[in-house]
């Protein structure tokens, strides 16, 4: 696709983030190579810019509201279910080459769970001619298009299959049940966060709903937005089921000891010295497992509580996973255990 049909493009998608301030520049370049739609909460939207961050690239910035809500006229939906932007996005689902997702497990991953074509991240890349999808795939490309200053996902066969698997073992956390769900033993979420979650669901139908008949004949929008309701409606059936929430739970505890003994003697990293995707990836998990309350879920496995006190002490995951959290969702007081240690490099 020509660069002008990418910016013409990318100009309607950006037409739906209602406050100006929201799109800015990100370095020092006028006409970057990339642009970034993304949301400052959103968790795979923090490692797409730890990335960039730690590649030292360039970028458009494009913060879009990703939670619809009503207003006093009625529903008003997220930023990114508008038409131009699903458009775009639906040429990146052409390249992923998956069908549209098709209900919910509370994975995001596009390898499992099929492609969602109302989410974030989403990157232009002008110079490439490319639209891509899901963080994972837009964190390998942004590697592989610059190795310098750090170079995240190793040459070495052997090395790039040990950092490949952590990613693919944190790109299956179900960090959707863990934000939205009500855990019926300890939710520990704060209060603000879980007056939202009440109505989350049921704003973001209506908002679909909404979308489909403004749409009515444009089969591919339609089918879009049927998907991502398919999505949500599972989220809905499952955000106040015991058994669903536990299991969870219990999944990323197992996963937090497994994390424990790979890291082993490692410092300060999975790989030594040597920082890598698969950390970037953790790092902003961890984070978000801290700001829910769960950090207590290490305090029996020592080498990942050091890990995190590693991780937040990096200025990228310092700036895109801890200060983002704090900025852009409700207060917790369990942020406070990465944040002390954030702080070394914040100042």
């Amino acid at each position: 696709m020509s660069n002008a049909q990418l910016m013409n493009m990318a100009a309607g998608a950006r037409a739906a983030i209602a406050d100006p301030a929201r799109m800015t520049l990100v370095g020092s370049d006028a006409n970057p190579r990339f642009e970034l739609f993304h949301a400052a909460s959103s968790l795979c939207s923090q490692k797409v810019r730890t990335v960039l961050f730690e590649k030292q690239l360039p970028y458009r910035s494009n913060d879009m509201m990703i939670l619809s809500s009503m207003g006093p006229d009625g529903v008003v939906p997220a930023e990114h279910y508008h038409p131009p932007y699903v458009r775009l996005r639906l040429i990146a689902g052409q390249e992923v080459g998956r069908e549209l997702v098709r209900g919910y497990s509370g994975r995001t991953s596009v390898e499992t769970e099929g492609f969602d074509p109302c989410a974030v991240p989403l990157l232009v890349d002008y110079e490439a001619g490319r639209v891509i999808a899901d963080s994972r795939r837009i964190c390998c490309h942004l590697d592989a298009v610059s190795r310098a200053p750090v170079q995240l996902v190793p040459e070495d066969a052997d090395s790039r299959a040990q950092v490949m698997h952590q990613v693919s073992i944190v790109d299956r956390i179900p960090n959707g049940t863990l934000l939205y769900g009500f855990h019926p033993d300890a939710d520990l979420r704060p209060e603000a966060l879980k007056t939202v979650m009440q109505t989350v669901y049921d704003h973001k139908i209506t908002a679909l709903e909404a979308m489909i008949d403004a749409n009515a004949d444009d089969a591919e929008l339609v089918a879009a937005y049927r998907a991502k309701i398919a999505k949500e409606q599972g989220g809905k059936s499952v955000c106040h089921d015991a058994a669903f929430q536990r299991a969870a739970r219990h999944y990323v505890s197992g996963l937090l000891t497994d994390l424990d003994h790979a890291l082993g003697s490692s410092s300060p990293y999975l790989g030594g010295k040597l920082f890598s995707l698969g950390d970037v990836l953790w790092g902003v998990n961890l984070v978000r497992l801290a700001y829910l309350g769960l950090a207590s879920m290490w305090d029996d496995l020592p080498n990942v509580v050091q890990y995190v006190d590693a991780l937040v002490k990096r200025p990228s995951l310092c700036k895109e996973a801890v200060q983002a959290t704090i900025d852009s969702l409700p207060p917790s007081r369990y942020i406070d255990v990465v944040a002390c240690s954030a702080e070394v490099v914040s100042v």
